[in-house]
């Protein structure tokens, strides 16, 4: 089979780093290849895409050649370039150039010299695949996330280009929007022949798209294959384990042996029933709740936008110490509550009281001091200086401000000391993340309010996050997170409830929340459903021995 796109001995340098973000990469893409690029931040993944499309080639020192076609890629024509190499990028907000979607699919074609006909037929009939044609005249800005993404994929597409690469294009949607803008792309790939090189780590509903898993660590390539062979190698490498999926390591933590790793809960379910594999409940202690006083109630809220109603007589008390987690999808009006719980909206009706006090009658300086709260985009609460100029101003804020120890403490516990010299607009997403998870404790508040926490971040900076959030609760702050990660809520949280229709559900134990749901719940907890329905994790449960005893090993 051709080859398409050939990378031969690939070193890159950015300017002024004596370490390369690439070293010696040799890959070779083919036609109908749907290949998934992984590794952790800052492996050189991102990068490596980057190098497939001339106009994406960073600043730097490069050695070896990339080829597409059998030409280079830094010699393409630009039309060439344009039309056969597709790009979309992680943030769906920053790729739209023009005002509506209309003008955004017709632009690439009217800038490459189509005629009116052309454009005309092309649009139509991409609006209608991608399911497009009531959002035509639509602004740009008043779509939703998801929206938008399907938006960039289609100006893409409207050049009818052979091969499209996505850098971890559903990062920062919700998962049934991630899933439906997949399902895109797999017709995309499968129904159109176009080839695929994408970068993500939610791998949980990309791998069983992929035909190759290509694995990137410290700049190195150091796996190139099958999906399954290629989790099982992630596996062994402490800072790969957490990317591998919760279907294919549940099979690897249980050691179940099967010859390819099952990547999702359908072929999980058949591979128990084909290996007779049978589980029970790991017996646990439970541990009683404490009753609290209430410290954040809200009653009776009612808020609309544009004469549409998003909280309507909203009731909710959170107390001393707890932490809640609130489930629901997009436009449900979690964001809007978190802000009127901040004091950041007045309600039209109905109030939200800390201990005894009004929060949006509060002064600006006490309220912040009790309350903080991490939006969605951590930049807009940057002030564009320096990470540890951001800490120290922060802190200087707090009713008790920290010492310098304290401070430094707080940038080592966030992994960010490497970077506190570094201006925070330069760091990645997941470092964005973490610095204002810090700026928001910093402060010692009594209540944290967390908008989609893990939103866009890879899963050991996930990881990372649950631990500092752990030490910030077990030291008495209070928490309640909107969130769509069903698994960072089960393990993390106390307490969850839905909020749909402007109302929240009266919140739960978070375990009685998630087994009594069937489709927001785990992953292991779908999977074992019909053996172990009250199981949330691998760890909850343990394989039944065979009639023989013993437990047949393997994975």
């Amino acid at each position: 089979m051709d080859e398409l796109m050939q990378v031969k001995q690939l070193t890159f340098t950015y300017p002024q780093q004596t370490i390369p973000a690439l070293q010696n990469i040799q890959l070779t893409v083919r036609p109908g290849d749907f290949l998934a690029l992984v590794g952790a931040t800052g492996s050189g993944k991102t990068t490596l895409l980057k190098q497939l499309k001339r106009e994406l080639i960073p600043a730097g020192t490069t050695q070896g050649q990339v080829w597409y076609a059998g030409q280079a890629v830094q010699t393409l024509d630009q039309a060439t370039s344009a039309q056969e190499i597709g790009f979309v990028a992680q943030n769906p907000q920053t790729q739209p150039i023009m005002a509506t979607v209309m003008e955004e699919l017709t632009f690439p074609l009217e800038n490459l010299g189509y005629s009116s006909d052309v454009i005309n037929n092309r649009v139509a009939e991409l609006a209608n695949f991608l399911g497009l044609d009531q959002l035509l005249t639509r602004a740009i800005k008043t779509l939703s996330g998801g929206q938008v993404q399907l938006v960039n994929l289609a100006s893409v597409l409207a050049l009818k280009p052979r091969l499209i690469l996505l850098d971890e294009p559903t990062a920062q949607l919700d998962p049934t929007t991630a899933q439906n803008f997949l399902n895109v792309l797999r017709q995309v790939h499968d129904e159109l022949g176009i080839t695929i090189v994408l970068t993500e780590h939610r791998l949980s509903r990309v791998l069983a798209l992929a035909n190759r898993l290509v694995i990137l660590q410290h700049g190195q390539l150091i796996y190139d294959g099958g999906v399954s062979d290629g989790l099982r190698k992630m596996a062994t490498v402490p800072e790969l384990a957490a990317f591998v999926p919760p279907i294919p390591n549940f099979f690897l933590q249980q050691r179940i042996p099967v010859a390819s790793l099952p990547l999702s809960i359908p072929a999980g379910r058949r591979a128990l029933a084909a290996e007779k594999t049978h589980f029970r409940l790991i017996p646990r202690t439970p541990v009683a709740a404490e009753q609290s006083s209430s410290l954040l109630t809200a009653k009776k809220v009612l808020l609309d936008f544009d004469q549409q109603v998003v909280l309507r007589q909203l009731s909710l008390t959170l107390h001393q110490g707890e932490w809640l987690a609130i489930i629901g999808k997009n436009g449900s009006g979690k964001s809007t509550l978190l802000s009127v719980l901040a004091g950041l909206l007045k309600p039209e009706h109905g109030k939200v009281r800390l201990a005894d006090q009004v929060v949006w009658k509060m002064r600006n300086l006490p309220r912040l001091q009790q309350i903080a709260y991490l939006s969605q985009n951590p930049t807009e609460q940057f002030s564009g200086q320096t990470v540890l100029e951001e800490l120290q101003a922060q802190n200087r804020l707090g009713s008790q401000p920290q010492s310098d120890a304290a401070v430094e403490q707080l940038l080592a516990d966030l992994r960010l000391t490497a970077l506190a010299d570094h201006n925070v607009f330069d760091l990645s997403g997941g470092q964005q993340q973490l610095l204002g998870l810090g700026l928001a404790l910093v402060t010692r508040p009594k209540v944290l309010l967390l908008d989609e926490p893990t939103k866009g971040i890879d899963p050991n900076t996930k990881q990372q996050f649950g631990q500092i959030l752990q030490r910030a609760h077990a030291a008495g702050t209070a928490i309640i997170m909107a969130s769509h990660d069903m698994d960072f809520c089960a393990r993390y949280a106390e307490r969850c409830t839905f909020m749909f229709n402007g109302h929240v559900n009266p919140p739960v134990a978070c375990r009685e929340f998630f087994t009594q749901n069937f489709l927001f719940t785990t992953a292991v907890n779908r999977l074992l459903a019909d053996q172990v329905p009250t199981a949330l994790f691998s760890e909850d449960v343990e394989r039944v021995p065979t009639k023989g005893g013993e437990k047949h090993d393997g994975a």
